[in-house]
């Protein structure tokens, strides 16, 4: 499991707009921020090109409060399905599509059917994506969840004068 700090900035039934703390990272940046070489770097570069915060919507089961600090994740095999299913899957139909074509349409160009096959093959892809988008909207197993509250297992000490 990926997980983050956030803070949530708007609530929705079942849902909370969030915003990842500044000086979040993942767990593996954080389990290694002692060493020189702590982490992999993608914060630092994503800082870099990002003028305003990112807010994200993460699936709520915990029924959180506006302005609560929150540890969302995400399931790393989610984003090796979501990348493939971004990915892969539509280039691998533009390569088919542009295979197959010229064998099928044998009384074209055979460069005028690769191309028309690769646009096919693409459009393809785009559909598939599009319904892939509505099947994992709210499945948990592709959407960043609140796991618990950043504070539950934290406790404060305090001074006693005496």
């Amino acid at each position: 499991m990926i997980e983050m700090q956030a803070r949530i900035v708007d609530l929705a039934p079942g849902s909370a707009l969030v915003e990842p703390m500044s000086n979040a990272s993942c767990s593996s940046c954080a389990s290694s921020a002692g060493t020189p070489s702590a982490g992999c770097g993608a914060d630092k570069i994503g800082q870099i090109f990002t003028l305003k915060q990112k807010r994200y919507r993460v699936i709520d089961p915990l029924h959180s409060r506006m302005g609560d600090e929150v540890i969302i994740g995400i399931e790393e095999g989610a984003v090796l399905r979501g990348s493939i299913a971004v990915y892969m899957l539509p280039l691998l139909l533009v390569f088919i599509g542009a295979l197959v074509a010229p064998s099928v349409a044998t009384h074209l160009n055979p460069d005028f059917a690769a191309i028309s096959g690769a646009a096919i093959g693409f459009i393809i892809g785009v559909i598939w994506l599009l319904a892939f988008n509505q099947r994992v909207t709210n499945n948990p197993h592709y959407q960043p969840i609140i796991l618990r509250n950043a504070h539950d297992h934290t406790f404060t000490l305090k001074h006693i004068q005496q």
